[in-house]
């Protein structure tokens, strides 16, 4: 009986909570907003053993996700900062964020652009949302592999 009453404690309970979400986070996902809920779910077990006070399971849920809310409103920002800090522009070619029109088909395997008075060699690029783009089409080089255009289609 004492082992139940163990998960039973408020305290306990989110400190179990906040555990698993922060490893599941940083281990499976990677560090994302399910962090704020582990955060959330720490600190409202750390108040929970520093006060004695020991509210309902549902109680402390709520309690859990107020402070989660806080945390989340507050941390966004800099965990975008953070998660947007390694991204370095590729500067390999000036061609790299040119707007082009494509004048043949050009889809994820293959096709041809004409562009400043040369043929070039272009595909989409691997996470395009469609499959291709017909003539006419206007896209942005998001790189340049072995002298070939990759495109992603403009909206």
């Amino acid at each position: 009986m004492m082992e139940t009453a163990f998960l039973y404690d408020p305290a306990n309970a989110s400190l179990i909570a906040g555990l698993i979400l922060l490893g599941l986070d940083i281990v499976v996902i990677g560090l994302s907003p399910v962090m704020f809920v582990a955060v959330g779910a720490l600190l409202t077990s750390a108040v929970l053993y520093a006060t004695g006070w020991r509210p309902s399971l549902v109680e402390t849920a709520a309690i859990v996700a107020g402070a989660s809310l806080l945390i989340a409103i507050v941390g966004r920002k800099p965990l975008q900062r953070f998660q947007n800090a390694d991204i370095e522009e590729d500067k390999s070619s000036d061609l790299i964020g040119r707007e082009v029109t494509t004048t043949h088909e050009v889809t994820k395997t293959h096709g041809v652009i004409f562009w400043s008075g040369v043929e070039w060699q272009a595909r989409l690029s691997e996470d395009a949302a469609v499959e291709s783009l017909a003539p006419g089409a206007r896209a942005r080089v998001v790189a340049v592999e072995n002298l070939a255009l990759v495109l992603a289609p403009l909206s």
